[in-house]
């Protein structure tokens, strides 16, 4: 018998191209999708309500990270033992979902991250370079990872210092939590990636590598 309740969080900003598509083939995997609308100005949140999901929606956008620390707060609220994260742009396969949650509901792992088939930039190298020497993982920007409640509960946060969701994960690690990683697969995405351009992103996660390293 399975005893544990996934809540999956779905940061979203102005995805309302993908947003329904993607509830509607996540649901039957998990119990609860919290979609955290961070100030989006078209029909996101909308659409996310259709499907079912529960929306919390942000007067305005405060950021990946923000976004998924507000959604896990509410996730744990819900009664979550489990807790995943999801892109909405329609990249990740709902099909990998299961894969990512057995570990943990097995007792295998206390954290489970996706892996990607390649890196999109230089710097995603190098994070993925200190990912391996810091917790064994070789795609720490990776947007779909599980986590046990157990883990968010004992760091009390997803992110506090703009990690592109990776504080969790390296906090995870360095209090002796057990790590796993699964081969994901990818749809091709062909709006703008979370990242920004390709300057904008290297700079982004230049600087969360150097806060990764000064806080974990």
């Amino acid at each position: 018998m399975n005893d544990h309740k996934t809540v999956m969080v779905i940061p979203a900003l102005n995805e309302e191209k993908t947003i329904a598509s993607v509830i509607a083939n996540v649901k039957e995997y998990v119990e609860t999708v919290v979609v955290v609308d961070d100030g989006s100005t078209d029909n996101t949140a909308c659409y996310a309500k259709q499907q079912g999901a529960v929306v919390l929606s942000h007067d305005e956008n405060h950021g990946y990270d923000k976004s998924i620390d507000d959604g896990f707060n509410l996730g744990a609220q819900l009664g979550a033992t489990i807790l995943i994260t999801f892109d909405a742009d329609g990249q990740h396969h709902p099909e990998d979902i299961p894969m990512m949650l057995k570990p943990i509901i097995t007792g295998e792992a206390d954290v489970v991250v996706g892996k990607r088939p390649s890196h999109a930039r230089i710097t995603e190298y190098l994070f993925a370079l200190i990912g391996k020497l810091k917790a064994n993982i070789e795609d720490p920007l990776c947007g779909l990872k599980a986590y046990s409640i157990e883990v968010y509960n004992d760091v009390g946060h997803f992110d506090s210092i703009k990690s592109i969701g990776t504080q969790l994960m390296f906090e995870a690690s360095k209090r002796g939590y057990r790590m796993a990683q699964r081969d994901i697969t990818l749809n091709s995405r062909h709006d703008e990636p979370r990242f920004g351009t390709r300057l904008i992103a290297n700079w982004k996660i230049l600087k969360a590598i150097m806060k990764i390293l000064v806080a974990c």
